[in-house]
């Protein structure tokens, strides 16, 4: 069998890394199936129950995706730009996060065991795990390792009402010290021999001291 002539491959390609949510397991599915997607969707974090790795073809224009599965992987090879844009809207959307990852070949072994979707694309890509890397786990190491970083993630939280409470408590807080601090003042001129009707600057009116009367 003679295979068709290729352009040459490169050795270590850059690959995207896509952290999303499976799809939902479809009615009439074996009731293995169906437990499997119960317990992730409990265990893992949401927008990061699953991940799969795609990249642009060497030989023709389109992307190759590594989607591995509990029972299998997929490989699929998608032509035009259609898949990619669909990924960047969702990405931008905040319903799946992507990383840009140049493959390395770790120069040691490195074992595996489990076969997780997080397990198979870290060994795909040359990245560190364990059997109980998660797929969040995999995606904040390749965040904080790889020069390019983060290509999509999630839209930040709207913290403008968190930060507009952090800022009134501090003003409480402020406000407490000074009060606090205008009746130490206070007592320590009542151990000097003065009697005080008030403590000044506190608000509170008519409370005596006798500290330091005989």
């Amino acid at each position: 069998m003679d295979f068709p002539a290729a352009e040459r491959a490169t050795i270590n390609p850059q690959w995207f890394a896509v952290f999303c949510d499976p799809e939902p397991t479809p009615i009439g599915a074996p009731l293995r199936n169906r437990l499997l997607s119960r317990g992730l969707r409990a265990l893992l974090k949401p927008g990061f129950r699953h991940c799969y790795a795609m990249r642009r073809m060497h030989t023709a224009r389109g992307w190759l995706v590594f989607n591995p599965h509990s029972a299998c992987a997929d490989i699929l090879e998608l032509p035009g730009e259609d898949f990619a844009a669909h990924v960047a809207a969702e990405a931008r959307a905040g319903r799946c996060a992507v990383v840009a990852v140049e493959t390395r070949r770790p120069k040691a072994w490195v074992p595996r065991v489990a076969a997780t979707c997080a397990v198979a694309v870290a060994h795909l890509l040359g990245a560190p795990s364990r059997p109980w890397t998660t797929p969040y786990a995999l995606y904040r190491h390749l965040k904080q390792e790889e020069p390019m970083g983060s290509v999509f993630s999630p839209p930040k939280a709207d913290t403008a009402a968190a930060d507009a409470a952090a800022k009134q408590a501090k003003a409480d807080a402020d406000a407490l010290a000074a009060k606090n601090d205008a009746r130490l003042r206070a007592l320590r001129a009542g151990n000097q021999g003065r009697s005080l009707l008030a403590y000044s600057g506190t608000g509170e009116a008519g409370v005596k001291t006798t500290l330091g009367a005989g």
